[in-house]
């Protein structure tokens, strides 16, 4: 399942996980200059295990993407893998990002209105400027989020995807589009999906030879693999931001869902949507919960979430200038996320001293373990 560069990265990641926050270990200290007050605040881990570091990468990430976003309805679409499918993708990685790379080309299809350039008898490039016509929407916006997770820890890899019910033409000027051909789209997912399935690259040839097989058993079924259109639109920034901290770079678990630790086994629940969100407590051994949660951890540099459209991160001046007419303004924040969550939550600014009411500076940064490569043993002081 994993390569050793994967691997390595695994065993860094889950070390600094137990880490977490932990003063003995590593920590920033800060001190007034007037009077000497300090303050130590411990260095976190910021690994992908890790439920609080994922919570709050989630909505920081959330927050920044939503001050991005345009003030139009958004919908939520799920896309889902069937069982015997799902191996595949943990035995090659790499056939995840084409999965978000294949949810981009179904929609280009889709607000680009590609089949009816297929029936074209006079066949124009598609990089001429007349390829697309004034009823296409060339730019429109879309996020994808990867999950490898269900409810139940078990490997269950599957896309979300927030797209923009609408667009700009080649004149950039808006149209909107709230309609899905669903028969389409399902086509297309199931092609998507057995095509890479085959086109994996596994390190035992019988895997390729099984992929052959799941896809011939699924097309002769007429099978259709199963996608979801969200029930209802997102239409302010408000939800746009509620919806994105929940499905973002979150943890496999929480830490309220783990009821009970003992020496050899943990227990956890989880609300299992196949039989009316019922509250379900599974236990396991130590060892199994641990492969559960480590088998999610993708490999250093995976990209989990994409941005297409123009919500990617590069676009035209001329783009940006049309997205900003939809766009709603919002005052720019001046704190970090920490910081306000601190002024939320207990009326306290952390980096004030709080006898002199003035900035504190850093005075030490210590670290006694190897940190993601750094040296051992790390300890100076700042400059007052």
């Amino acid at each position: 399942f994993f390569s050793p560069a994967h691997f390595l990265h695994l065993i860094k990641s889950f070390n600094a996980f137990l880490l977490c926050a932990d003063y003995q270990k590593a920590f920033v200290s800060f001190a007034c200059p007037q009077c000497g007050l300090t303050h130590k605040f411990p260095i976190t881990c910021k690994t992908r295990l890790c439920p609080t570091c994922g919570y709050k990468y989630s909505k920081v990430w959330a927050q920044k993407i939503t001050n991005e976003l345009l003030n139009v309805p958004h919908r939520h679409l799920l896309f889902t893998i069937p069982k015997e499918c799902r191996p595949f993708f943990c035995l090659d990685r790499s056939l995840l990002h084409k999965l978000t790379l294949g949810i981009k080309q179904i929609f280009d299809y889709q607000f680009q209105n590609t089949h009816k350039k297929r029936k074209r008898k006079k066949k124009i490039g598609k990089y001429s400027k007349n390829y697309f016509t004034e009823s296409d929407i060339v730019h429109y916006g879309l996020i994808t989020v990867i999950h490898t997770f269900g409810r139940d820890l078990k490997w269950n890899p599957h896309v979300h995807a927030l797209i923009s019910l609408g667009g700009f033409n080649k004149r950039f000027v808006w149209k909107k589009l709230d309609y899905f051909h669903v028969d389409v789209i399902a086509n297309q997912w199931k092609f998507i999906v057995l095509q890479l399935i085959q086109s994996g690259n596994y390190q035992d040839p019988i895997w390729k030879e099984k992929a052959k097989q799941v896809a011939n058993k699924l097309y002769k079924e007429n099978a259709r693999l199963f996608f979801s259109v969200g029930r209802q639109e997102v239409n302010s920034a408000e939800g746009l931001l509620k919806y994105l901290g929940r499905y973002l770079a979150r943890a496999p678990i929480a830490d309220y869902k783990i009821v009970n630790v003992t020496e050899k086994e943990v227990t956890f629940f989880f609300h299992d949507l196949a039989n009316h969100k019922k509250k379900t407590y599974i236990t396991m051994s130590r060892e199994k919960f641990i492969q559960q949660v480590l088998i999610h951890l993708p490999p250093k540099h995976f990209k989990m979430i994409s941005r297409f459209g123009f919500y990617a991160r590069r676009k035209s001046d001329t783009l940006k200038i049309h997205m900003a007419f939809l766009q709603k303004k919002k005052k720019k924040n001046p704190f970090s996320f920490y910081v306000n969550s601190m002024l939320e939550n207990f009326q306290i600014h952390p980096f004030l001293c709080p006898n002199c009411h003035i900035p504190m500076r850093k005075k030490e940064l210590y670290i006694t373990v190897r940190w993601y490569g750094r040296k051992i043993h790390i300890s100076y002081l700042s400059k007052t």
